[in-house]
């Protein structure tokens, strides 16, 4: 799980985008914790699209918990919800680890 509060924007965007990425190569699923996040700019939906198409690549299940400014933005910038959202760090949880095992291949019996 990463927390982010404070701000997102141009200045620190790019950092959270690394730092994310460099956490990714060590899990199977990511819970983005936004809830305490006060302000988020065009950059900042930038960087979680960036996540997103990350993640998708590297078949990692996410999910985030935005705070009111986020909500927001995603409202304008994602209304097709295409970026995961839920309204907890608990309900992430559990959406994240229930993908994970249900998405994992099983292999055929001999």
């Amino acid at each position: 799980m990463i927390s982010v509060g404070g701000e997102l924007d141009a200045a620190n965007a790019g950092q959270l985008a690394d730092y994310v990425q460099r956490c990714a190569g060590y899990c199977e699923w990511l819970v983005l914790d936004l809830h305490d996040l006060e302000f988020i700019g065009t950059a900042g939906f930038s960087v979680l699209q960036t996540i997103n198409t990350r993640c998708t690549d590297g078949q990692i299940y996410w999910a985030m918990v935005p705070s009111s400014p986020v909500s927001r933005l995603l409202r304008i910038c994602d209304p097709d919800g295409a970026l995961p959202t839920t309204e907890s760090v608990a309900a992430a949880l559990a959406t994240v680890q229930s993908r994970s095992r249900l998405l994992q291949l099983v292999t055929e019996p001999s």
